[in-house]
């Protein structure tokens, strides 16, 4: 439901009729009441928004696995990928329902107080496509998106049931949406029980505390930050590109797919959101020469800005961490450092150097690194969000309309 047809039900249900049957109940039974339902409203988003999550997943294994293995063609990433971008290009230019970046749905909250994604058939189809089809997108932007328009129907919903215009107070607010996210948790909770699924999120080794540890944190922090350096100007290149084709909006997607299934033919980890690769490539580092860990954290950071620029809408967070993966590993294939070591700080780098916010950073690196390694995921959190990133001042300027 769109957040202007929830206020335009508030208003109806208030306009010369007065207040609901619920405004009626003594104030007790009314808070019960509210509670219980924001607590069933909660676990309906929260159990619908862990299945479409769970469905991105399915369908890529329904792609890959089921469809790839059965034609058992050598060169299907480049025609799946093919496929998949004239796919998201066609339904995209007929519905305008592609999930919109993170800070986009952030600034819309704190503008309108709420968000909305349009219609939800097209808005899960754009959010499904480019995950099935193998895209080095995550699901992070659309879930980011599908998480503030559930928030934002569950608000209205209470209020129309509550039977009193206007937005609840602060006392009231606090406990509604605690029982709400406490909802939503138990909803993910049930949909895991009942038939599995989510995201798989790789979980790495602590990063010894030792001198030699010490000595190599600099150069790998270094080696993260001018990751993050070298993304910047690949979303540089890629906007350039996204506007030469501005009139294409079919061709734009479908030349990424077609460039990302050719390239995946050689480096087939530049494909899909990375977090199961990223385990994957934890078991595998040790026998992969270390020139291809390094091509493909290097040209999969060239294809996310691609893919996020042109059509293949989603997050970066995921391939982002699987880029500093790869090239971390790579770091202690050719030099024997520790791996633990390497993944941690040129990741948390890279990351940082990404959002620029060391509180972000931290949090979402403790999703993938054990709490042994803050001391050197603080290296690389220094490194990258506090040294001068080009460009960042123009930027800001830019933004600021200076």
């Amino acid at each position: 439901m769109d957040h202007e047809d929830a206020i335009d039900e508030e208003r109806e249900a208030t306009h010369d009729g007065g207040p609901r049957t619920g405004a009626a109940l003594p104030a007790p039974v009314r808070a019960v009441g509210l509670g219980a339902l924001s607590l069933a409203l909660g676990a309906g988003v929260g159990f619908a928004i862990w299945a479409l999550l769970s469905a991105a997943y399915w369908l890529t294994d329904l792609v890959w696995t089921g469809v790839g293995g059965a034609v058992d063609l050598p060169l299907f990433p480049l025609v799946a990928c093919t496929l998949g971008g004239l796919a998201i290009g066609l339904w995209n230019a007929r519905f305008d329902s592609a999930p919109k970046p993170l800070d986009e749905i952030m600034a819309e909250v704190r503008r309108t107080g709420g968000y909305s994604t349009g219609r939800i058939v097209p808005s899960s189809v754009s959010f499904l496509l480019p995950i099935a089809f193998g895209g080095s997108v995550g699901p992070e932007a659309g879930l980011t998106g599908l998480v503030a328009a559930g928030c934002t129907w569950v608000g209205a919903t209470l209020r129309r049931a509550s039977g009193m215009p206007g937005a609840f107070s602060r006392a009231q607010k606090i406990p509604l949406y605690a029982l709400g996210v406490a909802g939503g948790i138990a909803g993910v909770a049930l949909f895991t029980a009942l038939l599995g699924g989510g995201i798989p999120i790789p979980r790495f080794d602590a990063a010894p505390l030792d001198l030699s540890s010490l000595a190599w944190c600099v150069p790998l922090a270094a080696a993260g930050y001018a990751l993050a350096v070298l993304y910047r100007g690949f979303v540089h290149v890629a906007r350039r590109l996204s506007r030469a084709l501005a009139a294409h909006p079919v061709l734009k997607p479908l030349l990424c797919g077609i460039a990302l299934g050719g390239v995946a033919l050689l480096l087939p980890y530049v494909l899909f959101p990375g977090t199961q690769q990223a385990a994957d490539l934890e078991l595998a580092w040790a026998g992969t020469p270390p020139a291809v860990l390094f091509a493909t954290g290097l040209v999969k950071l060239a294809f996310i800005a691609l893919c996020l620029n042109l059509g293949w809408s989603g997050g970066p967070f995921f391939p982002l961490i699987f880029c500093g993966v790869s090239v971390g590993f790579g770091i202690a294939a050719v030099f024997g450092a520790n791996a633990a070591l390497c993944v941690t700080v040129v990741t948390t780098a890279l990351i940082a150097g990404f959002t620029r916010k060391p509180a972000m950073t931290l949090l979402i690196m403790l999703l993938c690194f054990p709490l042994e390694s803050l001391p050197w995921m603080a290296v690389g959190i220094a490194a990258g969000a506090l040294l001068p990133m080009p460009g960042a001042k123009k930027r800001v300027r830019r933004e600021q309309g200076l």
